[in-house]
């Protein structure tokens, strides 16, 4: 991989995120920080790309679960 390919593009060098894990053995992780919210899809497809792994992209009439 060259430098070109690590570099992270302009509109989401302000993104950052964190971190945790559940009860469950699950690895959650937020992001925050998107100059837009159109943005997190591309993100999304731009960091599951970097690190090579499958995801699906539920888009936008996904509802999310909520945390009780």
């Amino acid at each position: 991989m060259n430098d070109k390919d690590k570099k992270i593009p302009s509109k989401f060098k302000e993104v950052t995120g964190f971190s945790f894990t559940t009860y469950g053995g699950e690895l959650m992780i937020v992001f925050s920080g998107f100059q837009e919210e159109t943005d997190l899809p591309e993100f999304a497809d731009f960091l599951f790309k970097k690190i090579k792994m499958n995801y699906i992209n539920a888009g936008q009439g996904f509802e999310p679960p909520t945390i009780h």
